[in-house]
């Protein structure tokens, strides 16, 4: 029998070149959808620079390093709509529908599949975009500290993209097992409390979300490593988390699995 990950990741690919060419015949879609998302780009940006020029630094949060929070912001952005929204909103309705049957029964993994199978590429303009910010910003406000923290926040940027998934999964998956169950409301709060670098919270509210709620390392942590505001362990943290939230999500999920009935359960 062949490695079940290799497999899932030739299913997944099949899928996501199934809707690559789907989309490709809708090209008027694709590009509406990229001057949307630039829309939507400029309206976040926007707060922050008007911001930055009425009021100096904060913090050490000059306009350059605020744009490639939103950079890193935005790519999170382009995950929770192109993958989390289009996968894990679907579950309650393939549980009722019974679709949700057949993937189950694919000797693929069941969690990758249900929850990155398909991909909303009329968003996908988005992570270009985001890439385009984050450059500006490196171009306007000087490099990273070292070639070093560059690799390291660009691991903490991987890690962020786990986190996302890992939430939008936690969120949504006891719809499984409770068909209305939608805690879609949770992902999109904890993506919004990551538009704003963390170190400009309360004190408290700050510990809440870094050491409870991993919101820092959305966007905040990533950013500091790269400008060497936060030391390169941040990363090796930041692998850590989401690893081990990563195992935990696998894990709670197989756990519900034992709980599904089926269609006509």
């Amino acid at each position: 029998m062949r490695p079940r990950v290799p497999r899932t990741l030739r299913v997944l690919w099949w899928g996501w070149k199934a809707e690559f060419s789907g989309a490709a015949e809708y090209r008027a879609d694709l590009f509406s959808g990229t001057i949307v998302s630039a829309a939507w780009l400029a309206i976040s940006v926007m707060p922050m620079l008007v911001v930055s020029a009425q009021a100096p630094p904060t913090a050490g949060w000059t306009l350059p390093r605020l744009l490639f929070l939103s950079a890193v912001w935005y790519l999170m952005d382009a995950i929770l709509w192109m993958l989390i929204m289009t996968n894990c909103r679907r579950w309650s309705f393939a549980v009722q529908n019974g679709t949700l049957d057949a993937l189950l029964l694919r000797p693929v993994s069941s969690l990758v599949l249900c929850s990155l199978g398909s991909i909303y590429v009329q968003d996908l303009p988005k992570v270009a975009l985001a890439i385009g910010l984050g450059t500006g910003a490196v171009i306007a406000g000087g490099g990273p500290s070292s070639a070093v923290a560059c690799l390291a926040a660009v691991a903490a940027i991987g890690c962020a993209c786990c986190l996302m998934w890992a939430a939008g999964v936690l969120a949504n998956y006891k719809a499984l097992s409770q068909v209305q169950f939608d805690g879609m409301f949770v992902v999109t709060a904890m993506h919004s409390l990551a538009r704003v670098p963390t170190p400009l919270y309360g004190p408290t509210l700050r510990l809440v979300l870094t050491a409870v709620i991993p919101v820092a390392f959305l966007a905040t942590v990533p950013t500091q490593i790269f400008y060497g505001a936060a030391g390169l362990w941040m990363a090796l943290v930041a692998v850590a988390l989401s690893a081990g939230v990563v195992m935990l999500t696998s894990r709670l999920w197989r756990r519900e699995l034992r709980h599904y009935t089926g269609a006509m359960g």
